[in-house]
């Protein structure tokens, strides 16, 4: 496995949500969001946060791959790399199709990326974009929020995400705008937890 992680909740749970964090945040950032996500659901969740395995240059945070400017190449090696650590997720008791993959900013970015490699039970995007050889014939529905007032990473990233998958794959994708910035709306929380009830 490629990745550090840390996980809470039950180890025979049923189901998982994996957190992948945005560029210069570590580990515990998304575990409050996975933590509301998953409480008082009909079933039990394990959470479990992977750590982007790159330090940022300046030493504050940690990143999936160099971003300033872009680094497409290592990007993609990146994204072959958490494939492989994903896979190894869903040989240890609990399945991909149990699994919910929520990625915010950068970590929405590798959580598109790997969409049409592997079969989760649901991917969620938030204030995410796409690399510029993602393959959107997803395999997994797809759930996707961002701030109209973005100005980090722009709305139309999502839309234009939206777009490709709705022309290219068979599965469903949903857009939740809110009137926000660079964060995780919490209205998008109960939109998520109304997804995992009708698809868990």
């Amino acid at each position: 496995m490629y990745h550090e992680n840390v996980s809470i909740g039950s180890q025979s749970a049923d189901y998982r949500i994996i957190l992948l964090h945005g560029w210069g945040a570590d580990y515990y950032d998304l575990l409050p969001i996975g933590e509301l996500i998953v409480k008082d659901l009909h079933c039990e969740f394990q959470i479990v946060c992977l750590r982007a395995p790159i330090v940022r240059p300046d030493n504050s945070g940690r990143e999936w791959y160099g971003l300033f400017p872009a680094n497409w190449e290592q990007a993609k090696k990146e994204v072959d790399k958490l494939v492989i650590t994903l896979k190894e997720f869903g040989k240890n008791g609990i399945d991909l199709k149990k699994t919910v993959l929520l990625g915010f900013s950068q970590g929405a970015a590798m959580s598109i990326a790997v969409s049409s490699r592997l079969d989760f039970g649901l991917i969620v995007s938030c204030s995410g974009y796409a690399h510029p050889d993602w393959d959107p014939k997803v395999k997994t529905p797809v759930l996707l929020s961002h701030g109209l007032k973005d100005d980090i990473v722009p709305i139309d990233a999502s839309r234009e995400i939206l777009k490709r998958i709705s022309l290219n794959a068979n599965y469903k994708c949903q857009l939740h705008e809110f009137n926000g910035s660079h964060e995780i709306d919490s209205e998008f929380i109960n939109l998520i937890r109304q997804n995992i009830k009708e698809l868990f």
